[in-house]
């Protein structure tokens, strides 16, 4: 309901490139869309779905990981599968802060969200979904400026419930007045994932 006709999108953790493609399917293809997923069978995958539905020239997919900061880092797959998940950047723990042993490891970009829209000269997003299984703190504070840009119209970001995450998450998007528009269904136990939809008003 919050997508309009000629908007910017960033997937940011798009996998396989489900939700890119429903996305510009949605909008008949008149969207632009960048994807980012560092991971490297995933990352082909995206590109062959991409070709697969004729979506060349909506949906552009970067094999960059976002983060915090901008700097080459080891990205580490939990499982070394098409369409996994649960992996990570810069350290062996996933979302929940839990440790584990991975099947990969690759080295790859990093880059914060102010970073993508300044140095690197992308456009500035008019929404952004974010689902990277336990850097989403990171992200967050990398896009300071990003948040505050009112071209940015809606932020979905998963979200793992655990320690004081959710909350420090949702005091940044206010500041950036951000405001939660789900927070009447969002179950905010220990261990739940969630996706957490940020509006501006």
């Amino acid at each position: 309901q919050h997508f309009k006709p000629g908007d910017t999108v960033f997937d940011i953790g798009a996998n396989i490139g489900q939700y890119s493609l429903y996305a510009a399917k949605r909008l008949e293809g008149n969207v632009q869309i960048l994807a980012f997923e560092p991971e490297a069978l995933n990352f082909a995958k995206l590109n062959r779905n991409i070709v697969l539905n004729d979506m060349v020239e909506i949906i552009v997919p970067y094999p960059i990981a976002i983060s915090n900061q901008t700097a080459v880092d080891t990205f580490y797959s939990k499982t070394f599968a098409v369409g996994a998940s649960l992996h990570a950047l810069g350290r062996e723990i996933t979302q929940g802060e839990k440790e584990f042993t991975p099947q990969n490891r690759q080295g790859t970009i990093s880059s914060s969200l102010d970073d993508l829209t300044t140095r690197f000269g992308l456009p500035v997003p008019n929404h952004i979904k974010v689902d990277v299984d336990g850097i989403e703190d990171r992200i967050v504070s990398g896009a300071h400026n990003t948040l505050r840009d009112p071209r940015l119209k809606t932020f979905l970001i998963e979200v793992y419930m655990h320690g004081e995450i959710a909350q420090n998450i949702q005091t940044a998007f206010q500041e950036a007045g951000l405001t939660l528009s789900n927070a009447d269904v969002t179950d905010f136990t220990p261990g739940v994932v969630q996706n957490l939809i940020f509006v501006r008003e």
